[in-house]
Parts: C-alpha cells; sequence; structure tokens
C-alpha cells in the first residue's frame, strides 16, 4: 500500500524539516527541570512560565501542582524531588 499526498498529514514540530547543514530544524528549546514526584514516584518536567519568574508543572499521574521559584545564583542541579 502506498500513501498519497492527500493522506500526508503535517503537525507543526513532529516532522521536522531538515536544514541545510544537514541537521533538523527543531526550534527554540525550552528550559525544564526535571522532577520526581514522590506521591506517585513518577518523573516529570516543570518548564518556565511565561513570566519567567517560576519552573511549573504537573504530576504526570495524579495532576498534583508544584513550582520552583527562579532567584538570584540558582542552582547547576537539574534534577530534584517534590516535598
Amino acid at each position: 500500500m502506498t500513501s498519497e499526498p492527500r493522506d500526508r498529514v503535517d503537525i507543526e514540530g513532529l516532522n521536522p524539516e531538515p536544514r541545510s547543514d544537514g541537521s533538523k530544524n527543531l526550534g527554540p528549546r525550552q528550559k525544564f527541570l526535571s522532577i520526581l514526584f514522590r506521591c506517585c514516584s513518577t518523573y516529570g518536567r516543570l518548564y518556565v512560565n511565561k513570566a519567567g519568574t517560576h519552573y511549573e508543572g504537573r504530576c504526570p499521574r495524579c495532576g498534583a501542582r508544584t513550582r520552583a521559584r527562579i532567584g538570584p545564583g540558582g542552582s547547576d542541579k537539574r534534577v530534584f524531588e517534590t516535598s
């Protein structure tokens, strides 16, 4: 079975077009923190909010919200645990 052009669906970001140097154009990378959500013993990510003041996110299983303030000095650590 061959696909026809009308069967093709391009969803922005899922089928990145190659650049002239051969690499894929994935767009800007969003900053995130890796989080171990202790409530469900699962990992997830917190992303920077629009104001740029906090990393925010939810547990992928139960939906519990958590956030981490972005402040002066910061941390080089990239994986954290919720309380």
